[in-house]
């Protein structure tokens, strides 16, 4: 088996370097309803970086050792440590006894959550963070898969692409297991050494997909009052074109 993606969080990193699409919404909401955010599952601090250098403090939470080093030399590096305080906790079990007036869990961040009880205890750990007005924001792709159904339950590969990637050449497919909700990306990147040799690099990342109204309503239950859902970062309503939903919740 692969090691997990976040375990490597340079290649990590390399993967998503050029994902911007998500930064100019969080940014936005912190400029709306002021800090400090609390960002869950922080990551290697991509969307971190973004709020800090915008002035804004930041409650990191990141359970990955590996990924809270990488957020946190990124943020120095960029000159705004200071302004970020990093967490080592699970958003599920999360209590800081603090109140905030915004919790962010960007990029996918909860579709790591793989069973109900799971997605529950997040959104209530979110809630209760929240004071009276504040807002909580989450974005899922659209779970969308070439070849859905009888080949990703049989374990093939629902989805092949290749692409180069800085020195070397990337290999991703997908595993898509429908009954589950459950869709598993492995990468290969295999670059050739100047000793003529192949180095391959591998990781595999897991998730839990969601369907629109399934987490509307796992919100509603958490205790959100008021819920809006939009077809994309430019808060554009949701149409079938959308690839990502984009989730505001109102406490």
């Amino acid at each position: 088996m692969s090691p997990d993606l976040y375990d490597d969080p340079e290649f990590y990193d390399l993967l998503n370097a050029g994902y911007r699409d998500d930064l100019a919404f969080y940014r936005g909401l912190a400029d709306d309803h002021g800090g400090p955010v609390l960002e869950l599952g922080a990551g290697s601090g991509r969307v971190t970086v973004a709020l800090a250098q915008a002035g804004h403090a930041v409650v990191a939470v990141e359970p990955s050792p590996a990924m809270r080093a990488r957020g946190a030399a990124r943020l120095a590096a960029a000159g705004c440590g200071e302004r970020v305080t990093w967490v080592d906790a699970d958003m599920r079990a999360l209590d800081l006894a603090v109140s905030v007036p915004l919790v962010i869990a960007p990029f996918h961040a909860l579709m790591h959550l793989p069973t109900l009880d799971d997605q529950d205890a997040a959104l209530r750990a979110a809630r209760r963070h929240l004071g009276a007005g504040g807002a909580f924001a989450t974005d899922v792709y659209v779970p969308r898969f070439a070849c859905a159904g009888a080949a990703g339950a049989a374990g093939g590969p629902s989805a092949v692409r290749a692409e180069r990637l800085g020195d070397g050449d990337l290999f991703v497919w997908q595993i898509h297991d429908a009954a589950h909700q459950v869709v598993v990306t492995e990468h290969r990147w295999d670059r050739v050494a100047d000793d003529g040799t192949l180095r391959r690099r591998r990781a595999t990342l897991r998730q839990r997909y969601f369907h629109r109204f399934e987490l509307e309503r796992a919100l509603r239950t958490a205790g959100f009052t008021r819920v809006r859902t939009f077809g994309g970062f430019g808060r554009a309503p949701v149409t079938e074109a959308a690839t990502s939903w984009v989730f505001l919740a109102y406490t």
